[in-house]
């Protein structure tokens, strides 16, 4: 019997190759008057779009403020953005990546209230329910990773102390525009980083306690995108270029949703803080941790009673047959699994842990700090030594 749920409400999505040169039009149909541009550093050059995109909102009219985000937002960051804001804004624009999206969810929540986003801040903040208005939120992404177009949450922190969620159902974008151009223009160290966080993310959310039939199959659908998107972009065919970039931006965009309605597990539970105690890209993050505690999370379940135990175990063995056609037993294809991941990590992103700080003296704090969110949606409850472990073999 399939088990209760429910899916949250989804924006309208746009998505295809050169979208983003009726992206103008389309916002001044809407008849705004006054638009925040929430922008990253690079596309706000002199030439880059979001520069031509603010000359083309002014001559239909629209008045435009731009913010630049660069790094991860902080809540010092979001509140002066929100104060600098005009109070008659219309709607809040994000284009950018995960970070700059973030930022411009949690300014849309909170320009008309003119609160601050420590007042809904999860575990840090006064844990208060956003009430009122919020304003339009309209997602532009320029990289393929986090999926934070089609979340609920803002994710900021701050180096040393934190990194949490800002979380509303009134913060999901009104807009999606997917256009998988502009990732040509992206480093392949950046578009493998983020590529693995959205994997892991559809890896977690197809497995996590919480998944239910939409969300398998969208995490499905979105892991079949991603396998091979990474051969596609290194081709020397053009064609297969852009389905690789095309693969990749619309399954991080899956990974959104499936994350917001199914949760994740037990590498994001770790990668959240030590994303606050260690400059440590994200994705990097997933990527070194997903190998280790995926083997740990079966190791743990071949070992479980627990009623969910066997068919987790098929879902990761079904993971392993998609990504190495592996038709085999199911304990061979989970194998196979384990050593993809290995691969993956190894070819794309080989940087060990210990590269950005992480030993095995100074984790204290990331354990202390792991057992909420993410984590609660893991298969099993993992031990702090095992948690432990899996570190320890990624540093």
């Amino acid at each position: 019997m399939i088990a209760n749920f429910q899916i949250a409400n989804l924006p309208k999505i746009q998505f295809g190759w050169g979208i983003r040169d009726q992206f103008a039009p389309a916002i001044a149909e809407q008849g705004f008057q006054s638009v925040v541009l929430i922008s990253g550093q690079f596309l706000a050059r002199p030439g880059g779009f979001s520069s031509e995109l603010i000359t083309q909102l002014q001559q239909t009219g629209i008045r435009v403020n731009v913010f630049v985000v660069s790094g991860e937002p902080s809540p010092d960051l979001v509140d002066e953005i929100v104060n600098a804001s005009p109070n008659n804004a219309d709607a809040v624009i994000g284009i950018g990546g995960g970070s700059v999206l973030d930022a411009a969810k949690a300014v849309a929540g909170l320009i008309p209230s003119q609160t601050s986003v420590m007042d809904y801040l999860e575990g840090v903040g006064k844990g208060l329910k956003l009430t009122g208005n919020t304003l339009p939120f309209i997602a532009m992404p320029t990289t393929a990773g986090t999926g934070s177009e089609t979340t609920k949450n803002a994710v900021l922190s701050r180096l040393g102390e934190f990194k949490k969620s800002f979380r509303d159902d009134k913060l999901l974008a009104k807009e999606v525009w997917l256009d998988p151009s502009f990732l040509p223009t992206c480093p392949h160290e950046v578009l493998y980083s983020t590529g693995m966080d959205a994997f892991t993310q559809l890896l977690e959310s197809y497995t996590t306690l919480k998944a239910n039939p939409i969300t398998d199959a969208l995490a499905w659908q979105g892991m079949t995108l991603f396998n091979g998107a990474f051969e596609a972009i290194n081709s020397d065919d053009l064609e297969q270029q852009k389905t690789g970039y095309g693969n990749l931006m619309l399954a991080a965009s899956l990974s959104g949703i499936t994350l917001a309605n199914a949760g994740l597990g037990a590498v994001h539970g770790l990668a959240g803080p030590i994303g606050a105690f260690f400059e440590a890209p994200h994705g990097v993050l997933c990527a070194a941790l997903l190998a280790p505690i995926t083997e740990a999370n079966i190791h743990a379940l071949t070992q479980s009673d627990a009623p969910h135990a066997s068919s987790t175990l098929e879902k990761y063995a079904q993971i392993g047959t998609l990504l190495t056609a592996s038709s085999n037993a199911e304990s061979d294809s989970i194998s196979a699994l384990i050593e993809h991941l290995k691969t993956l990590t190894a070819t794309y992103l080989p940087n060990r842990l210990s590269k950005y700080g992480l030993q095995i003296d100074n984790l204290t704090p990331v354990l202390k700090n792991c057992r909420s969110g993410s984590m609660i949606g893991n298969p099993l409850i993992l031990s702090d030594e095992v948690l432990m472990d899996a570190i320890q073999k990624a540093l």
